[in-house]
């Protein structure tokens, strides 16, 4: 995975993939979603092919997001095809927040994909959401710097449901 840190890639999301995120973000309102995205590297792209919703267990739940510690080990030990983090902001745009930046450290290294989503709430007869795609990049100047010490950033990437 490491390899493709730093390519711009589009991310390809099948429809019944978005529409987990999207049961899963409604169910949790008002409180944040969070889960994992499995898949992987393609010519052209990401390939997404699951989502793995994860108990938020921050302690503020309404303002931030904490993957539960033992399911977020178990997918790393048992999913090889971890790709990626999805979570929402209930009340705010799909970007991320300061604290998502900050709390991006302790695990992008593990991950190529950052998925946020909103939901649209301006629609009443039907669930929407607003998503954005992020690809999980570390700092250019870093070669030499062991992954402890590397600092990782978003970069905005192309979604395309299928």
């Amino acid at each position: 995975m490491a390899a493709l840190h730093g390519q711009q890639n589009t991310f390809f999301i099948p429809s019944s993939v978005e529409q987990e995120m999207l049961k899963h973000m409604y169910t949790s309102l008002p409180q944040e979603a969070c889960g994992v995205v499995l898949g992987e590297a393609a010519a052209g792209g990401i390939r997404i092919s699951r989502f793995q919703p994860i108990r938020n267990v921050a302690p503020n739940p309404l303002h931030h997001f904490s993957l539960d510690d033992a399911e977020w080990i178990r997918c790393v030990f048992n999913e090889p095809q971890l790709i990626g983090i999805f979570h929402s902001h209930p009340r705010t745009e799909p970007v991320p927040s300061t604290q998502d930046l900050i709390a991006l450290q302790a695990y992008a290294r593990l991950l190529q994909v950052y998925l946020i989503g909103s939901p649209n709430l301006t629609v009443r007869s039907e669930q929407q959401m607003h998503l954005n795609g992020y690809q999980i990049q570390s700092d250019l100047d870093c070669d030499s710097k062991t992954d402890q010490q590397k600092l990782y950033h978003l970069q905005p990437s192309q979604l395309c449901v299928t």
